[in-house]
C-alpha cells in the first residue's frame, strides 16, 4: 500500500494563510480532498497523512473531519499549544475523534 505521508489540504483565506504571497499563484486556492483523489488513485496512492499548514486548533479540527469523512485522509498530523495548562484536555477532545 502506498502512502503519501505528508499532504495539505485547506480552504484558503489569505489572511489566514499569509505565508502564501502574491508570486504564489498557485497554492491561493481551496485544496481539499475532491482535488487529489483521482490523481491519487492514478498514481496508485491509497491515502494520505494531512500535515497542519498553519498553528491553529481550527485547521487541525478541521483536517480531523476531513479525516472522518474522506477515506483517503489516513492520518493527521495537527497542532496543539504544547505549552498551554489546558494541552491534556485539548489532546484528549481531540483523541475521541479517532
Amino acid at each position: 500500500m502506498l502512502i503519501d505521508a505528508h499532504h495539505h489540504f485547506w480552504r484558503y483565506d489569505a489572511h489566514e494563510y499569509a505565508w502564501i504571497g502574491e508570486d504564489m499563484g498557485g497554492l491561493r486556492r481551496d485544496f481539499l480532498p475532491s482535488d487529489l483523489e483521482g490523481l491519487a488513485r492514478a498514481a496508485g496512492v491509497a491515502g494520505v497523512v494531512s500535515v497542519q499548514a498553519r498553528e491553529s486548533l481550527e485547521e487541525t479540527d478541521f483536517l480531523l473531519g476531513l479525516g472522518e469523512e474522506c477515506g483517503l485522509v489516513r492520518g493527521v498530523v495537527g497542532w496543539v499549544p504544547l505549552a498551554d495548562p489546558g494541552v491534556g484536555e485539548m489532546l484528549g477532545r481531540r483523541e475521541e475523534r479517532k
